[in-house]
């Protein structure tokens, strides 16, 4: 800052001087400009090519699974981590730590999933957000919760096996599932924090579905990254628990249709026509699936995939050299039990954006844009 002013000073200096030298001659002093402040608060500028490099094909059991690592602060500068306040055992101490995955889309706003809040009961001195670095312990930019917005149409349900013990999650309807926090003090942007540009392909988008060298046509030939720091295992090995990632992963994906992502789905999960006994949860859990996947944008793995702590993380594209816009909010994944640690099949489902809803949510403050 006191660069800057010194700067600053010295320029009125310099042009002062020259206009006292050459007031008296024909000469004309022009007015000297120091060099513009870099703007941080435009959407979705970063340098960052994942796709000119190679994604490692087993890193571990990361989070993005068999995911890359983001190392530079500045790749990925609008992601951000949703934190709750627990118990650290370990510590002994009652500490924030992360549980979803989010990004920034505006001076006051963040955009994540719905279902990271479950029924809508939090309380805001148990939540905030956190931002400004790919490893979650050195973000040491973060506000507390000031409002949590859902859709208007929002529908939230989970359907349970009771005669289980742990209560077997059968399916679960998230839609639209997305949700707008509001931050109660202005976002500081900076070369590590800037908001996203976002982009809307869903129905209530076709005013700019169309439009210039963004077409929907090409989407099923675009490459796609998604990033967070969900778990670091597989969410169907139940006996290999793990906390969120400390690093920031990401993993690119491609887009297919609603027609393959279902078939696929089943395929992988749900029993087949030749099985001895027919199990009602299945009817269950297909029609759960079915109606799931209605609303959302379906991607497949290349070739990594998504877990748990993921869930709210932004689907991106790179348009030209250094633009980035979002077109989706990550609702979930399966992990096939039998194979846990294969990506075949492991399809993840993401809720387009809308942008209609976010502009009225916002006040205007955040527009999607168009090409």
């Amino acid at each position: 800052m006191f660069r800057e002013i010194y700067l600053t000073k010295f320029f009125v200096s310099l042009l002062f001087f020259c206009c006292i030298i050459f007031s008296n001659t024909s000469s004309h002093c022009e007015e000297i400009v120091p060099p513009p402040k870099e703007d941080f608060s435009e959407c979705g500028i970063s340098n960052f090519d994942p796709f000119n490099e190679q994604n490692a094909a087993d890193l571990g059991f990361n989070h993005i699974f068999k995911g890359s690592v983001v190392d530079d602060d500045r790749a990925l500068p609008w992601m951000a981590t949703l934190q709750r306040l627990t118990i650290d055992t370990v510590q002994n101490a009652t500490v924030y730590k992360p549980f979803c995955t989010a990004s920034i889309i505006g001076p006051k706003h963040i955009l994540t999933a719905m279902h990271c809040f479950g029924s809508g009961d939090f309380n805001d001195g148990q939540f905030r957000v956190s931002f400004g670095a790919a490893q979650s312990s050195k973000q040491t930019q973060n506000f507390r919760i000031k409002s949590v917005k859902f859709h208007e149409s929002a529908i939230y349900m989970q359907v349970k096996n009771v005669l289980k013990k742990n209560g077997e999650i059968l399916g679960l309807l998230a839609k639209p599932d997305f949700a707008i926090i509001e931050s109660e003090v202005p976002i500081k942007f900076s070369a590590n924090v800037r908001p996203i540009c976002l982009f809307g392909i869903g129905p209530s988008n076709s005013a700019i579905a169309f439009s210039g060298k963004f077409s929907v046509q090409s989407m099923n030939s675009r490459p796609f990254v998604v990033a967070g720091w969900g778990i670091t295992t597989p969410t169907c090995l139940k006996d290999s628990p793990s906390g969120p990632s400390d690093q920031l992963m990401y993993t690119t994906m491609r887009m297919m249709s609603k027609e393959e992502c279902f078939e696929s789905e089943t395929s992988q999960y749900l029993p087949s026509a030749d099985d001895d006994a027919v199990d009602p949860r299945h009817f269950i859990a297909n029609y759960m699936l079915k109606k799931d996947i209605e609303d959302k944008i379906c991607v497949v793995p290349e070739p990594g995939d998504t877990e748990a702590g993921d869930s709210g993380s932004p689907l991106l594209s790179k348009i030209g050299d250094n633009n980035w816009v979002q077109i989706g909010v990550l609702h979930g994944g399966r992990c096939d039990k039998k194979h846990p640690f294969s990506i075949r099949g492991r399809n993840s489902l993401y809720t387009p954006i809308d942008c209609a809803w976010i502009a009225k949510e916002t006040n205007d403050e955040v527009k999607c844009i168009g090409w």
